[in-house]
């Protein structure tokens, strides 16, 4: 039961994302690393603020794309941005 209420949540944030209107690019950079790639955009939202998106894409070994994305809000940003720079030390 469980399985069939996240597979409704998933289909019902797919159609969104879907019907949602097209948000302004303002920067974009790819990275390819290994058979994954990712995706840096930062995009305007309808109130004016920048926000960024993190896209992973890849292939399952069916063939089935899968694309995770993951959404950084400006004010969230300067947390998020120090975090990332204490993983660093760990990944060095």
């Amino acid at each position: 039961m469980l399985e069939a209420s996240v597979q409704n949540k998933m289909e019902q944030i797919q159609n969104a994302q879907q019907n949602a209107p097209v948000q302004e690019k303002v920067f974009s950079q790819m990275v390819k690393a290994g058979s994954k790639t990712y995706f840096f955009d930062v995009k305007k939202a309808s109130n004016g603020t920048n926000y960024l998106t993190v896209a992973e894409s890849y292939k399952k070994p069916t063939g089935e794309k899968v694309i995770n994305r993951l959404l950084i809000f400006k004010d969230h940003f300067p947390e998020f941005a120090g975090a990332l720079n204490e993983v660093q030390k760990y990944l060095q």
